[in-house]
């Protein structure tokens, strides 16, 4: 497989349509992966889901030219994502989107170094994967393509992108959490009036909502659990925690 580079550019393929855009995930955490592939799925993309960068290499030498984007979990065991990056861009010429444990520094500045799309800072949320389409499809043309990132050169300027985005993202949650807050104190004035009040499910509490999911495992996942696990909101109610999880 290491000798044979699978180079050609997959827009000489017939247009598809924005659903047929095949999106492999990867991690070797089942939960993780079921949720991310959920996401995707909710917004049309195409998901194939594999438990390993092994199987993920399996899985593209099988099926050439099939998929458009790979998104993996960087810390796998035997080969972890960072590895899974350098090997996908040399022998299947696809973007890669890197999943992180946490907005550590010298982690995105090396996924970026070695030629990653984008990043995603767990627990990923759907506004992380709603316009993964973008490092997929070109700005100019209606057609799919796969515009691979050239590895980023270390400099200031690459350290100053890195803080500016997590920068964004400290404010994006600070404004997410104001928003919970202030959902709450409205949904404590209406209470009297409404039995089951509309809940906004923010980043931050659908945040709250995937963390205990992860703590809980799938097959345990009841509503009452995890509203216990995420310390019963207030206004968050069973009917519309059962309701989130489907």
């Amino acid at each position: 497989m290491a000798g044979n580079k699978h180079t050609s550019n997959q827009s000489s393929k017939a247009e598809p349509t924005f659903e047929a855009i095949q999106v492999m995930v990867v991690d070797d955490d089942v939960i993780c992966l079921s949720i991310v592939a959920g996401m995707l799925k909710t917004f049309k993309y195409q998901v194939v889901t594999v438990k390993s960068a092994e199987d993920a290499l399996g899985t593209l030498g099988s099926r050439s030219n099939f998929f458009h984007l790979i998104i993996t979990d960087v810390h796998m065991p035997v080969m972890d994502g960072f590895e899974l990056q350098n090997q996908v861009r040399e022998e299947f010429n696809l973007p890669v989107v890197l999943m992180l444990a946490d907005d550590n520094e010298s982690s995105m500045l090396r996924g970026l170094e070695g030629g990653a799309a984008f990043y995603i800072v767990k627990p990923v949320s759907y506004d992380d994967v709603k316009d993964l389409w973008q490092y997929v499809v070109s700005p100019r043309k209606s057609k799919l393509e796969t515009p691979i990132q050239r590895p980023f050169k270390v400099g200031a300027g690459l350290v100053a992108m890195v803080q500016e985005e997590k920068q964004k993202r400290r404010e994006s949650k600070k404004k997410a959490q104001v928003k919970v807050n202030e959902d709450n104190e409205t949904e404590k004035g209406e209470a009297t009036m409404l039995k089951k009040s509309k809940v906004v499910w923010t980043s931050a509490l659908h945040n709250e909502f995937l963390e205990a999911l992860r703590k809980i495992g799938l097959e345990s996942a009841v509503p009452k659990r995890i509203l216990e696990h995420m310390n019963e909101p207030v206004g968050l109610t069973r009917e519309n925690v059962a309701s989130h999880l489907q």
